[in-house]
């Protein structure tokens, strides 16, 4: 199943509150994407039902193996456009919109190729930068 970019923000909010707290229960997913405990209900119904994701009897969410993946590969295209909007001096608010919508439309193979040329300009700059001091 392909995930939509509701499913997809789900996914990506899940695995940063995650990485903050440890745990992540569907009232924190809420209160971070402001949106009602039956919508998160709802999504994260789906989610289980298609195999991104458990619940245990602490009302607390966990990855499956397919849902980290998924999760994971939704983060990196977000950070990794994020990082590169940034590099060409867009406003940190204005970047972190664009990046939301991007990731979500971007081609695996298109953002492969824009993830490569971005690693290749921060890496020259860094090596230029290095080389005036």
């Amino acid at each position: 199943m392909e995930l939509n970019r509701s499913r997809e923000d789900y996914l990506k909010t899940i695995l940063m509150l995650e990485r903050k707290k440890g745990v992540v229960r569907s009232s924190e997913v809420a209160k971070h994407l402001n949106v009602t405990r039956a919508s998160v209900s709802y999504a994260v119904r789906y989610l289980k039902e298609d195999g991104f994701l458990t619940m245990d009897e602490h009302k607390t969410l966990h990855f499956t193996d397919r849902g980290r993946e998924a999760a994971e590969q939704v983060f990196e295209r977000h950070r990794v456009i994020m990082e590169g909007l940034l590099y060409l001096g867009v406003e940190p608010e204005t970047a972190e919109q664009a990046a939301c919508r991007i990731a979500h439309d971007i081609s695996r193979k298109t953002f492969d190729k824009l993830k490569e040329l971005l690693g290749e300009l921060i890496r020259t700059d860094n090596e230029e930068e290095g080389g005036r001091i």
